[in-house]
């Protein structure tokens, strides 16, 4: 019993030992932040199956940062009028795609002017990186291959973030924005 106990101290004692310091305070998170990317794309026209096209990002090294650049509404130079709708200022937040559950980690925010139905292919370096959303739609439909294909799922609610469901975690590769 004695040579158990002194095995077992000797185990817990070596495992301390092995244990990584993890830094504390408020340089953690600033070296945390350091390593997220926030960025915003602007949708710059509809084409008539649908996909969004998008401006290239703009990034932030913080969130506060990516919500004041999408803030700042754009004008698009190739207006359309596609399914009624003139395209020529992405003026709201159509969605805020996170890389980590409960709007936690790196952030794409996505800036248009509907929720009707359109759709937007992630960018590879996004690609099956999303685990929660913001919707500044009603309805986001996540589907897991690029224009609209494969298995989808949906998050629900205008300005609520929800997490994806846990069979679709990251495996986003386009999302749809609708109204209803």
């Amino acid at each position: 019993m004695l040579r158990v106990r002194r095995r077992l101290a000797l185990t817990l004692a070596i495992a301390a030992a092995m244990v990584v310091a993890v830094p504390t305070g408020a340089g953690a998170k600033t070296e945390l932040n350091q390593r997220e990317k926030h960025c915003v794309v602007y949708v710059t026209e509809k084409t008539v199956e649908g996909e969004l096209k998008m401006s290239e990002p703009t990034c932030a090294k913080s969130r506060e940062g990516a919500a004041e650049i999408a803030s700042r509404p754009i004008y698009k130079p190739q207006s359309a009028d596609i399914d009624g709708m003139a395209f020529g200022l992405s003026n709201f937040t159509i969605g805020i795609h996170y890389n980590g559950r409960n709007g936690t980690g790196s952030s794409i925010t996505v800036v248009g002017s509907s929720c009707t139905g359109g759709y937007w292919n992630t960018p590879t370096w996004f690609d099956n990186k999303e685990s929660s959303v913001y919707n500044g739609c009603y309805r986001l439909r996540h589907f897991n291959l690029p224009n609209m294909g494969g298995s989808a799922t949906n998050t629900y609610g205008v300005g609520q973030t929800d997490n994806i469901s846990a069979w679709m975690n990251n495996r986003t590769e386009s999302v749809s924005y609708h109204s209803s």
